[in-house]
């Protein structure tokens, strides 16, 4: 098969894409409704029982270290509230639609932990520094989902890319770019718009690697921060590497969000469970 060399060429392989389930994108649908019945919500979730079962054993893994066990997913959004359980069931939804491969050179299983280590830091940031905490968490969940979607569209080139990358050390984006005239970021970005995301998840997935793009988006400079802290940065180190825009912006520093960040055995038991199968 010859070889991709735009955008809109990998545009058009997107029917090779897995189907989203239709409980997930009403899940996804959900984030723009204000009047959001999240009983019904909770119901619809309930009624697919791998995608219950999944969200109840992260819900119940130390991620969340609730005081008591919760036995149904309307139990759960008692617990945790709606917004917690929304965006597990969106997480475990994509993780069954796009499975880890047993085979190639880019290793899902380990996509979608970092990802969720990702998610699990931009959660903790949005707390301590009083944001949207469950748009924060999809926006880490899926901030390079892109990668994912060249995996499946063009996977022997993508796995070229990724040799170069590894055997030079070269920036995939770099590479991307020359090869493709586009990255992932911005084709993930492009599949947060179809899959009808919100705007600001939108926008962190296209630019969370330059949180400076105007207009600024809080979300987006969290992601940038929360991919430092999954990398292992942590305090003067991390707050050197953060733009000094974005600090001044969403008022962070070392001092105020050390207390909240959770520990990497706490991340990794809640990617373990939502990739189990």
């Amino acid at each position: 098969m010859p070889a991709v060399t735009t955008k809109d060429e990998i545009l058009a392989r997107l029917h090779q894409l897995p189907a989203i389930p239709a409980v997930v994108q009403e899940v996804i649908a959900s984030f723009r409704n204000p009047d959001l019945d999240s009983a019904a919500l909770a119901r619809k979730i309930a009624q697919d029982q791998g995608l219950s079962a999944k969200v109840l054993r992260v819900a119940n893994s130390t991620f969340y270290g609730l005081p008591r066990k919760v036995g149904s997913v309307q139990d759960a959004v008692t617990v945790i509230g709606i917004n917690s359980v929304r965006s597990l069931a969106l997480s475990a939804g994509f993780v069954h639609a796009f499975p880890p491969a047993a085979h190639g050179l880019f290793d899902r299983t380990a996509f979608w932990k970092r990802s969720f280590r990702v998610a699990g830091y931009a959660k903790a940031l949005a707390q301590c520094l009083r944001q949207d905490q469950q748009t924060a968490f999809t926006a880490g969940m899926f901030y390079d989902i892109g990668e994912l979607v060249l995996d499946i569209c063009i996977p022997e080139q993508f796995a070229g890319m990724l040799e170069r990358q590894k055997a030079a050390g070269l920036d995939l984006i770099g590479i991307e770019q020359s090869e493709l005239g586009c990255d992932h970021a911005l084709i993930g970005a492009e599949m947060a718009r179809r899959w009808n995301f919100p705007p600001e998840i939108e926008h962190a997935i296209r630019y969370w690697r330059t949180p400076e793009h105007e207009p600024f988006e809080p979300v987006t400079g969290m992601v940038h921060a929360a991919a430092l802290l999954e990398s292992g940065l942590r305090g003067e180190e991390l707050m050197a590497r953060l733009p000094a825009m974005l600090r001044g912006h969403l008022k962070i520093s070392w001092e105020r969000i050390e207390a909240c960040l959770p520990e990497p055995d706490q991340l990794d038991a809640g990617a373990n469970l939502m990739l189990a199968t």
